[in-house]
């Protein structure tokens, strides 16, 4: 077993590294453990258990590639994340997640509704009325002002 986890890390080394478009389309995690033994009185000495992550991503092709990832990796990554998967053979390197062109409009729009209420805040702060270069978004109120209409 040792021998042929060394020969397997010789292979990931000499590989080249590699980064391809993916999507995480499962992941897994695989627990075992070692039992302890039992001490005169009945009580268990002992014991570990330990699990591997492993996440499949899938390349544009169809092909799939399942890859042992760090517990801290594990958490950060979901199903149907897609972005540029960094590997060498078997070994994990790292993923940079991509949004998604709907993920983008929305994070644009929340930019968007910030900015209008910073400028809102800055406006009221100093007692003074809101821009009328874009009028649909405000309204006249009863006392001559304008308030933003959502």
């Amino acid at each position: 077993m040792i021998v042929h986890k060394i020969s397997e890390e010789v292979k990931n080394s000499q590989a080249p590294v590699q980064t391809v478009y993916a999507k995480i389309v499962s992941k897994r995690t695989a627990v075992s453990s070692t039992s302890g033994s039992m001490d005169m009185n009945g009580m268990s000495t002992g014991g570990t258990t330990s699990t591997t992550h492993y996440v499949t991503f899938e390349a544009p092709d169809g092909s799939r590639l399942e890859l042992k990832v760090l517990g801290s990796e594990y958490g950060m990554l979901a199903e149907g994340d897609q972005g540029e998967l960094t590997f060498q053979r078997k070994r994990y390197i790292g993923f940079n997640r991509q949004a998604t062109p709907e993920q983008m409009l929305y994070a644009q729009q929340i930019q968007e509704q910030q900015r209008l209420n910073q400028a809102m805040q800055e406006q009221m702060r100093y007692g003074q009325t809101l821009p009328q270069d874009n009028p649909q978004n405000f309204i006249q109120t009863d006392d001559g002002g304008q308030r933003a209409q959502f």
